[in-house]
C-alpha cells in the first residue's frame, strides 16, 4: 500500500540541509519552476490577482537556500505567510467586485445537472 521507492528516488542523502527541505536543491528548483509556470498560465487565462501573488511567492521560497540563518528562515516564513494571507484576501475582494462570477458558476452547475 505504501511505496518506499519514493524515498530512494529522491535520494535524501543529497539534500543540502535535510532539516530545511527533505529533498535536494535541484528538485526544489524544479517544483518552483513548475509552480511558477502553472500560476502564470492560470493568471493569463483567469486574471485573478491571487494567481500572480502565488506565482511570485513560490519561487521566493528559494531564498531559504541562501543561508542557514534562523533569522532569515523565520523572516522568509513570515513573508510567505503574509503572501498567502494576501492571496486569500485578494481572492475574496476579487470575487466581491466581480459578482458575475457567481452567476457563471450557477449557470455551469445547472448545465452539469442537466447533462446528468
Amino acid at each position: 500500500m505504501f511505496n518506499t521507492d519514493l524515498f530512494t528516488t529522491l535520494d535524501l542523502t543529497n539534500a543540502a540541509n535535510p532539516n530545511l527541505f527533505p529533498f535536494p536543491f535541484e528538485l526544489h528548483v524544479g517544483f518552483s519552476i513548475i509552480a511558477f509556470v502553472f500560476f502564470i498560465i492560470r493568471f493569463f487565462f483567469d486574471k485573478r490577482p491571487y494567481q500572480l501573488i502565488l506565482a511570485l511567492a513560490v519561487p521566493f521560497s528559494m531564498t531559504l537556500w541562501l543561508s542557514e540563518s534562523k533569522v532569515l528562515f523565520y523572516t522568509i516564513g513570515a513573508i510567505e505567510l503574509a503572501l498567502l494571507v494576501i492571496a486569500v484576501i485578494s481572492d475574496f475582494i476579487y470575487k466581491s467586485k466581480h459578482p458575475e462570477l457567481k452567476d457563471e458558476k450557477k449557470k455551469s452547475d445547472k448545465t452539469e445537472e442537466k447533462a446528468e
